[in-house]
């Protein structure tokens, strides 16, 4: 019976938080047994409860004084126990729960910590757009309530002070960083370390560990990796080179899909851009634009305006004269266009 119940109380010792409320249990249990035996029996601490009653009170620092002993014995073991040993204890425990709570900040600024929740949004790598980038998560109503882990071999959390953002330090290529992040219970992975070779790694890795529900978005700087990416197994999305903002939207809208066939120039699938010569009478954008999709089949999506204003999907209305620009979708450039008479 001895060995088990020290077994149960052995890893409770090895907490020192721990070891110090039972030591100062004890020491109540302690004072308020002594002093019951010591005191004259019309004294109020001659009964057990009001003994701990006073060994809290005096441990505390409190001092009521409704209740205090009368014997020189009592007293001397008021001066002993509840009150030199309490507050040695009492202190020695708020000083360790001061240095518990500076330790567990210290680890989570600089990313020690490992995360446990679920369903979040893993940022693997951090670029000099980071920063933004969980900026623009956060403001996005559809993503708003998801907490952010960011796991990166940056020396500190960038945004300490925001709740929703966790910091896991490491490389992000590694299965280790990754696991840390929780990455088998994320909803959503973005993978952009800045580099096209440790976004290959942190795919692979990520691919491994991943849930099936598991969004993984991947970012291609380079043309000329895109090929390597679209050749690894798995459930995944390549963006090309993106701002903030179109990364977010990925997530929801997939907009990187359409404007990845653009970017990879296809034969059948380019932009040209042509600036308006003098026409016979003015038009409206939609008079052109039909004219255009019905003639050549050509998409014209933009207008570059005489001052250098820009409108992407102007309204129908949307005058055109001389000198505008268009950006449109052909399968060649555009040239030796018939303009309507």
């Amino acid at each position: 019976m001895l060995y088990f119940i020290k077994q149960l109380v052995k890893p409770v010792l090895k907490r020192k938080g721990f070891s110090l409320i039972l030591a100062y249990m004890l020491l109540l249990a302690l004072s308020s047994f002594s002093i019951t035996l010591v005191e004259p029996k019309e004294s109020a601490l001659t009964h057990l409860g009001q003994a701990l009653w006073w060994s809290i009170v005096t441990s505390t620092t409190v001092g009521y004084g409704d209740i205090y002993p009368a014997s020189p014995l009592g007293k001397a073991i008021a001066v002993c126990l509840p009150m030199f040993m309490g507050i040695g204890l009492g202190a020695a425990f708020i000083t360790h729960v001061a240095s518990s709570i500076i330790e567990r900040r210290d680890k989570k600024m600089h990313g020690e910590e490992t995360y446990h929740n679920k369903n979040h949004i893993v940022l693997v790598g951090a670029t000099d757009e980071t920063q933004y980038l969980m900026e623009q998560i956060l403001e996005d109503e559809n993503w708003s309530n998801r907490e952010i882990v960011l796991a990166a071999n940056i020396k500190r959390h960038p945004l300490p002070e925001n709740p929703d953002i966790f910091f896991i330090k490491g490389r992000p290529d590694t299965k280790e960083t990754l696991e840390k992040a929780n990455i088998s219970q994320a909803a959503n992975v973005i993978i952009h370390t800045g580099n096209d070779e440790e976004n290959l790694f942190a795919l692979v890795n990520t691919l491994k560990l991943k849930n099936e529900a598991c969004n993984v978005t991947v970012h291609c700087h380079s043309s000329s990796s895109l090929d390597t990416f679209s050749s690894v197994p798995g459930n995944f999305e390549i963006i090309m080179q993106m701002t903030a903002e179109v990364m977010v939207q990925a997530m929801q809208d997939k907009v990187h899909i359409p404007l990845q066939v653009l970017l990879q120039n296809n034969d059948d699938q380019e932009i040209y851009y042509i600036v308006l010569p003098e026409l016979a009478h003015d038009l409206t954008w939609w008079e052109l634009h039909d004219y255009l999709k019905n003639k050549y089949d050509y998409l014209s999506f933009a207008i570059k305006f005489t001052d250098d204003s820009i409108l992407v999907n102007p309204s129908q209305a949307t005058p055109v004269k001389k000198g505008c620009g268009i950006w449109l979708i052909a399968e060649q450039r555009p040239v030796d266009i018939l303009w309507p008479a």
